[in-house]
């Protein structure tokens, strides 16, 4: 079984990996939500001379959550809810740069990835291999992609605002590239 299992997690990465690199490269399904930065370049100019360091930031800036006296701490509370009101609002992924992109790394660690999911979900499938049909083992894997949409993606709407069509179409990637590797995962994680 361990030789099933080890087999149909590479399959599945194999899989997912084609599968998500034709949705990302075909008609753009992959940009689905995400829009550039207008400005021609002054945001981008703006933000070198006054962020000098990477990091994930939240704006407008949130009030310590502790430390302070109750009373300071309602008053920045209050004026934090009101730059929250007015806007803008938003969240940050930032770089300032200096390196070069180098894609054939980041798409060897997104294989990476997969690899680790596919033996993962193989493993679930051989301990339910004994009492699933090959659809039902579609099935499992279809739904382990659902629930990883609905625990990841839906929060990054809720919280953050990611707009619903990114977050749609990123989970529909995932749905759509594991359904197929569930395909070849279920045909030989079997008993």
């Amino acid at each position: 079984m361990t030789k099933r299992i080890i087999l149909g997690g590479l399959v599945g990465a194999v899989l997912v990996f084609v599968v998500s690199s034709i949705w990302h490269l075909a008609g753009n399904l992959g940009e689905i939500g995400i829009k550039n930065m207008p400005g021609g370049g002054a945001v981008e100019t703006a933000m070198r001379a006054s962020i000098h360091d990477p990091g994930f930031y939240f704006f407008p800036p949130a009030p310590p959550m502790s430390g302070q006296p109750k009373d300071q701490a309602t008053a920045a509370q209050r004026a934090y809810l009101e730059a929250y009101k007015q806007g803008p609002t938003g969240i940050l992924l930032y770089s300032p740069g200096g390196t070069e992109l180098q894609f054939a790394k980041l798409l060897l660690n997104q294989f990476l990835m997969n690899v680790v999911a596919g033996l993962l979900i193989a493993w679930i499938l051989g301990i339910a291999v004994g009492s699933t049909t090959f659809g039902s083992r579609v099935l499992i894997v279809l739904l382990v992609s659902i629930v990883s949409g609905v625990i990841y993606d839906l929060p990054y709407w809720n919280w953050y605002g990611f707009p619903m069509n990114y977050t749609i179409a990123h989970i529909a990637s995932w749905v759509i590239s594991w359904g197929v590797a569930g395909l070849g995962m279920a045909a030989i994680v079997k008993r």
